[in-house]
């Protein structure tokens, strides 16, 4: 009786950990489905020339297909908008706007789509970019992005992205001379 009990468990056991396993395709599907969100975020700048970590907070957006909105709250108010291949940069502080074209800055643009591509569940456009490294979870998954070759691969070591079902919960950027930014992501409470 003692063995069948173990057998019992054993099996209950690996049923449970193969449904909690999920793989980078289900989860670019999952993420494909997600029209729009919104979060708040805490994002951390370590940068050589500064002596402190810069830590900004504020309120993201995305938009299906190709909307992204950051808006910083705190230490200014700055709303940058990106809207296909157009940024729009408000700072409200200094009362100045400017525009810029990511097709005249490729590796920009690779940078850009490391978060816009993941959110739009699309894996195609993040392999144009970026070698893929997934992890994890349908709970706790990790995605980590090595650029493959160009401007980006010399200024920019890994992307890692995190997150919880179709939740992003992380965005980290490592620059090839070690400066890093961390944003921490959380649900928005309005």
């Amino acid at each position: 009786m003692r063995r069948w009990a173990t057998l019992l468990l054993a099996a209950l056991h690996a049923s449970t950990a193969a449904a909690a396993e999920w793989t980078l395709p289900e989860l670019m599907q999952a993420l494909a489905t997600v029209p729009a969100s919104q979060a708040r975020f805490t994002e951390t700048r370590h940068m050589a020339v500064l002596q402190a970590p810069l830590v900004l907070s504020g309120q993201l957006a995305y938009i299906r297909p190709d909307q992204l909105e950051k808006h910083v709250l705190s230490p200014y108010d700055e709303r940058s908008r990106i809207r296909g291949a157009t940024v729009t940069v408000e700072n409200r502080t200094r009362k100045t706007t400017r525009m810029l074209s990511l097709g005249s800055a490729p590796a920009a643009l690779a940078l850009v789509e490391s978060l816009r591509a993941t959110l739009a569940g699309d894996l195609a456009a993040l392999e144009r970019h970026y070698s893929v490294r997934f992890a994890g979870t349908r709970d706790d998954w990790v995605i980590t992005l090595a650029p493959r070759a160009g401007d980006l691969a010399s200024a920019i070591t890994a992307v890692r992205l995190a997150g919880s079902a179709t939740r992003l919960t992380l965005f980290e950027v490592v620059e090839s001379g070690g400066d890093r930014s961390t944003m921490t992501i959380s649900e928005h409470k309005p």
